[in-house]
């Protein structure tokens, strides 16, 4: 499997589901110098902008953190950062805007992972 293979299966897996939940994909993988936004859409019933950040974990790797582990308070300020200056760019700062965060687990990559979908989290700056 190429380098990012798990990530980047897992960012794919993330945005059909969210686009097969009223989600409209905007941008994927937005980068600056400190931190990268996996998935920008928006959610079509609340019309908010919403950063993904998107955690994807194999069941088969002992001693592996749960996606939800590996979200930790420096990727935190890096995310914050990241969609600040996304907003900025884009003169979006007045517009109704949210933070979301998704968990795969997946077994391997010829079976349907697991999908948890965190919405609007509360993240501590």
């Amino acid at each position: 499997m190429r380098k990012g293979g798990v990530g980047s299966f897992g960012e794919d897996k993330a945005t059909v589901y969210l686009q097969d939940n009223h989600y409209q994909i905007i941008q994927r993988n937005f980068q600056r110098k400190w931190g990268e936004i996996d998935i920008i859409a928006k959610d079509r019933k609340t019309k908010e902008i919403v950063f993904v950040e998107v955690k994807t974990r194999q069941f088969n790797y002992a001693n592996s953190l749960s996606p939800e582990e590996a979200l930790i308070s420096k990727k935190v300020r890096r995310l914050k950062r990241a969609f600040l200056s996304y907003l900025n760019q884009y003169n979006l700062e007045d517009k109704p805007w949210r933070f979301d965060f998704i968990a795969i687990e997946i077994d391997n990559f010829d079976q349907k992972p697991i999908i948890r979908h965190y919405k609007d989290i509360f993240l501590e700056f």
